[in-house]
């Protein structure tokens, strides 16, 4: 039985046995500036006492408008369009969406085929599941996923965690860039990876086919957008700019329930009508009150400079984590960006997933959260990505209780005094 939470507080949360767990994932890898921030809090208390709901085709909100604005001043390129919806699997739904009206507006209503990655996870709607590379969460629902035929896979060689440029090359020259409509890809992993960025040169590759052939280059940066991994977008670190960025957890920090979908002005100004009219929506979509959430947490991340720090608390939590698989033989391997890590972990190949659940279960009885990461027994693994406003010594924290809970699933590596003692007997 799950306990119940009581209280959080910067990277504490509390349930009401008076037990407090270090919060080493940030939630869902949403919770980005941990609990209890003052800051936002305080203006959701003012908007709650204004006016919490107004729906989107009657009103905007000042927040809105102005978080609008924050989004495309931070996005790259021209990213100038923003739509909003409640979670991340709804902005890549309305992303799949605006990528198959948009060539239909155009009269290119075949150019409608989606090439994704697997290992991906772009979210549990309908259509977000089916573009993703995630068997283990599309399990025992191939009858409602069936429909989804225009979707594809470019899928790594053997003994790789991410597809390199000749297996996207390949697998676009398979479909016919013709039919292609868009291809969604995570800078950096999550779920199914388990944080294992792509190679720079695939989204470069990926931008030069998507100018040449015509079809989206959509980005899903729900995990990895605002900061997570040491720049704002996970994109920056290939210089890419996609036509359509999504984003979600870290836009309001799990505060509230909000996501965004940002657009290339190019794209967006293509129908004949406003985007907001040909892409619909949902009722609580940019509502006043998530919106100043969103807006409240995205000012934080710009007063507090939060990507920078992201970017050197993870090359200190890299090197304890580095320390920690040194000692443990579970641990095959180290990876990610900026606060966005993960173990990669020898799984039990009688089993799987297996050795994730096993450790996160030795974490939680170290007062430590982690998240269950991988596919398969390749991409088995656990992120650990903390809020961003974590402390060294916190992060130092977080290591130790990370190093007792890998220890309760392997002992110690045996010392020389060890050695000698057993020779003995």
């Amino acid at each position: 039985m799950l306990p119940t939470v009581s209280h959080g507080d910067g990277v504490w949360l509390h349930d009401t046995d008076g037990r407090a767990y270090l919060d080493g994932c940030s939630g869902a890898i949403n919770t980005n500036l941990g609990h209890g921030v003052r800051e936002i809090t305080s203006r959701m208390h003012e908007q709650l006492d204004a006016v919490c709901f107004a729906y989107r085709t009657q009103f905007t909100s000042q927040p809105l408008t102005e978080l609008s604005r924050l989004l495309t001043d931070l996005a790259p390129g021209s990213l100038g369009h923003v739509q909003y919806a409640n979670s991340g699997s709804e902005a890549v739904e309305t992303a799949l969406r605006l990528a198959t009206l948009y060539h239909a507006e155009a009269f290119r209503p075949f150019q409608c085929a989606i090439l994704t990655e697997e290992p991906s996870y772009h979210g549990m709607t309908a259509g977000a599941l089916a573009a993703s590379g995630h068997p283990v969460r599309k399990h025992g629902l191939n009858p409602l996923l069936a429909n989804q035929s225009t979707v594809a896979k470019v899928r790594p060689r053997d003994g790789e965690l991410r597809a390199d440029v000749e297996q996207w090359e390949r697998a676009i020259e398979e479909i016919q860039p013709h039919n292609l409509g868009a291809v969604i890809i995570e800078p950096v992993g999550g779920a199914s990876s388990g944080a294992v960025p792509a190679d720079p040169a695939v989204l470069r590759r990926l931008r030069e086919l998507a100018d040449r052939h015509g079809f989206l280059l959509v980005a899903d940066e729900v995990m990895s957008g605002l900061g997570r991994t040491g720049t704002w977008f996970g994109c920056d670190h290939a210089g890419v700019v996609p036509d359509v960025m999504v984003l979600g957890k870290g836009i309001a920090a799990g505060y509230a329930p909000l996501s965004a979908v940002l657009v290339r002005d190019e794209i967006a100004t293509a129908f004949d009508r406003p985007l907001s009219r040909v892409l619909f929506g949902h009722t609580m979509a940019g509502a006043p009150l998530a919106a100043a959430a969103g807006l409240a947490t995205v000012e934080y991340l710009i007063a507090h400079d939060i990507p920078a720090r992201a970017d050197r608390s993870g090359r200190h939590l890299r090197a304890l984590l580095e320390g920690l698989a040194a000692r443990h033989p579970v641990v095959r391997d180290v990876r990610g960006l900026g606060l966005q890590l993960a173990l990669g972990l020898h799984a039990d190949p009688d089993r799987t997933p297996g050795t994730s659940l096993d450790l996160v279960a030795a974490a939680r009885a170290e007062g430590l959260l982690l998240y269950p990461t991988g596919i398969d027994a390749r991409t088995e693994s656990v992120m650990v990505a903390p809020p961003l406003t974590s402390t060294d010594a916190e992060l130092e924290e977080l290591a130790l209780r990370l190093d007792r809970s890998l220890s309760r699933l392997t002992p110690a590596p045996a010392t020389q005094a060890d050695r000698l003692v057993a020779a003995t007997h």
